[in-house]
């Protein structure tokens, strides 16, 4: 199918992406060059090949970009968050804490969660098919895949299930700090709720460092290597991100899932009678409607990427969305077809910075489709219109309505 419209790829811009499907603009920026340089002197990688060698190339850094981002920071929480970010640091700082926190998130400790997950869940389909909106209808972003990741990161950090909703929110408000671009308004907002969260977490770690408990954030704490221990400052932004990132992307990735999932009763058909095991359609959920469009590297000498030269200090888009669906990678890849043959979708990033919390996401994100299959075999959309947002390299759904009818006891 011919391009709809005249287009200058070097001219794109990622707030031209439509949130309810960006896939056709960064489709034809693909077709234009997979790796592709901007006039803005961004480069744009949209292969999965060559996302691939940006993710995995030493010389293809992430520390840079931390600095892009403290140029427009004041002093104080913000500015130490983003310095401080796990996803933006480079040898010898990166391997350093990641050791440190692989010793405290453990996947034993996501394995051991796992029963306290499955019943939680369980608990939650308990009060949406008790309580349905007036209409009949529920959101299931908000009564349940919201709910259960949200739960699930307080309950590993800590945190009192009373506070969770304000930390919510802080994190949510400080998610467009991620972003290419920041408007004024989201960057004062971003800036305030930084503080806040900061100032929450602080006093957290403060009770744990005190009285160590059985939780990841004590764990954190006492994480001990050679000597060698986190920094406050460090802790202070690791607990925000493990927080933001442990609710907010498995959220996104259940209900974008969902939402495509449902749109086809056939579909759901094919989970319940088990035609389609939950694991390949998780990991679909993942390739199809990626969570987190972008990961951003900078290039620290001169880089060959897909054939082409990367300048020294070039800003690296890498859309790991578009890379989910580069047709050279995978047969059909604008169908829905879990199961299917293929690399390993990219929606975790790879390499060094291979999402850490990446296994507790699956297992959240399984243990709620398998729930609802049990529960809620005639779970069906309830047709309403989708309203998606873009929050920084953030897509999702602000709501995702569903009729419950037929929701079995729990058992």
């Amino acid at each position: 199918m011919p391009d709809p419209a005249p287009f200058d790829p070097a001219e794109f811009d990622p707030a031209d992406l439509d949130p309810a499907d960006p896939s056709p603009l960064l489709a034809r920026l693909r077709r234009a060059a997979r790796v592709l340089p901007l006039a803005n002197g961004f480069v744009v990688v949209t292969g999965h090949e060559e996302a691939l060698e940006v993710l995995r190339h030493p010389a293809c850094g992430s520390s840079p970009i931390a600095l892009r981002y403290l140029d427009r920071l004041p002093a104080g929480a913000a500015r130490d968050e983003m310095g401080h970010r796990i996803n933006f640091l480079d040898p010898p700082d990166h391997p350093r804490v990641r050791g440190l926190v692989s010793k405290a998130f453990t996947p034993r400790r996501v394995e051991a969660i796992r029963p306290w997950m499955e019943r939680t869940a369980d608990e939650l389909i308990d009060r949406v098919a008790a309580t349905p909106d007036d209409d009949g209808t529920v959101d299931l972003l908000a009564r349940f895949a919201h709910q259960l990741p949200s739960l699930v990161i307080s309950e590993l950090l800590g945190v009192p299930i009373a506070d969770r909703d304000r930390l919510t929110g802080w994190s949510d408000a400080v998610a467009p700090l991620l972003g290419v671009e920041v408007s004024g308004d989201d960057l004062r907002g971003a800036v305030a709720a930084a503080e806040s969260f900061h100032d929450y977490l602080g006093a957290l770690l403060d009770e744990r460092r005190a009285v160590p408990g059985n939780d990841l954030l004590s764990a954190l704490v006492t994480a001990e290597d050679d000597g060698d221990r986190l920094e406050r400052v460090e802790l202070l932004s690791l607990a925000a991100t493990l927080y933001s990132a442990g609710h907010r992307t498995t959220r996104d990735l259940f209900t974008n899932g969902m939402s495509e999932l449902l749109a086809d009763p056939a579909r759901w058909g094919r989970v319940v009678d088990g035609t389609w095991a939950v694991p390949d359609v998780v990991s679909e959920f993942l390739r199809h409607d990626t969570p987190t469009l972008y990961v951003a590297r900078v290039a620290l000498a001169d880089v060959a990427i897909g054939g082409i030269t990367v300048p020294a200090g070039s800003p690296v888009l890498v859309y790991l969305s578009a890379a989910n669906r580069d047709p050279v990678a995978y047969e059909d890849p604008d169908g829905f077809r879990p199961g299917r043959g293929g690399p390993p979708n990219l929606s975790f990033a790879f390499g060094a910075h291979y999402c850490i919390g990446a296994s507790l996401a699956r297992s959240e994100a399984e243990t709620m489709l398998a729930t609802l299959v049990r529960r809620v075999p005639g779970l069906s959309s309830a047709g309403r219109p989708l309203r998606w947002h873009l929050r920084g390299p953030f897509r999702g759904l602000d709501e995702l309505r569903v009729l419950t009818a037929g929701a079995t006891a729990h058992r």
